[in-house]
Parts: structure tokens; sequence; C-alpha cells
């Protein structure tokens, strides 16, 4: 499949070349359909892999939202990272008028020196960054998520960074809800 994609991406950057050239009178020529279906292809065929294959890990809290809160501020700090952002949006919406509204929370954390390797081995993973864990609240209690790097990927390095930091998100959350 990842032949075929590529021979396929290939292809398409030939033939939008094809068109970028050709003079205005030329293009006039080319049916509607065409044009539509290459400006779509410009936003749907990316090279950029960073989001492909990533999936979320969650685990529910022994503890209520705001012990859970406490918890995960703790282990993200153990773990060598810094919180960065925490947006309150369950809050928020209560503050709203919306008095029953479940809390839910998600707060982003970041490792500087983490964040400077995997930009160094792939700087279209800046937008993988930061780490972020959700805690919510669902009728089954409190539920703590992330979403997990995508470890199937061609680079080795990647792929070997991406296992590191899915590992200590999961050490993070599995801190957080004992």
């Amino acid at each position: 499949m990842g032949i075929v994609l590529r021979y396929y991406n290939c292809f398409t950057h030939e033939l939008i070349t094809w068109y970028l050239d050709m003079t205005t009178l030329s293009r006039q020529k080319i049916p509607l359909f065409l044009t539509f279906c290459l400006s779509l292809n410009l936003f749907s065929c990316s090279n950029n892999t960073v989001n492909e294959h990533t999936s979320s890990y969650e685990k529910y809290s022994v503890e209520d939202f705001e012990n859970t809160l406490m918890n995960l501020d703790i282990a993200i700090s153990e773990h060598n990272y810094r919180i960065i952002h925490r947006s309150t949006i369950g809050q928020a919406i209560r503050d709203r008028g919306e008095k029953d509204f479940p809390l839910s929370t998600i707060t982003e954390f970041c490792n500087i020196t983490s964040a400077r390797e995997m930009m160094e081995i792939n700087p279209d993973l800046i937008n993988a960054m930061p780490c972020r864990i959700a805690v919510r609240e669902d009728p089954d209690g409190v539920l703590v998520s992330t979403r997990l790097m995508n470890e199937s990927v061609s680079n080795p390095k990647q792929a070997e960074f991406a296992k590191r930091i899915n590992q200590n998100l999961k050490a993070i959350i599995a801190d957080t809800v004992q």
C-alpha cells in the first residue's frame, strides 16, 4: 500500500505541475470537474503522516474528579514533564448555565528535551505537541485518556521515539488512576 501511495503522490505531483505550467487559455479548456478533482487532491493527499494510525488510550480512575486532577499533576511532574496549559471545558460550560454538565479538563504538558529530540527526528511532528491528557466525568466514573503517537512509521528513530513517549503517557495515566 505504501508503494502505491507513494506512486500516487508522485503521479499527482506531476499532474499538478503540468496543470500549473499550462497557459491560462489552455487551462480554460480543461473540464471543470478535472480542476475540482485536482484541487481536492491538494487537500486530501498529503505526505504528512503524523496523525495516521494514532489511537486513544484510556483508564478509569478510582478517585473523584478533583483528586484525579491532583494525581495527574503529580504524575506529570514525577515523569519530568511540565504543565503548560489546562482547559477546564466542563466548568466553562457549567459557568454558562448547564449546572449538571459533566466536568472535563484537558491538561497540556511538555518535556523540552523530548520536544527538541522530536523536532530533530521529524519537524512535522510539531503538530503532535504538546502532550495532552483529558480527565472527564462520564456515567461510569472519571475517565482519563490520551491520544498515542503513531508507532507504525517507516523512520526507525521516529518509531522508537513514539514508543517511548507512548510508554510515558501510559505510565502517567497509570500513576493518575491508581
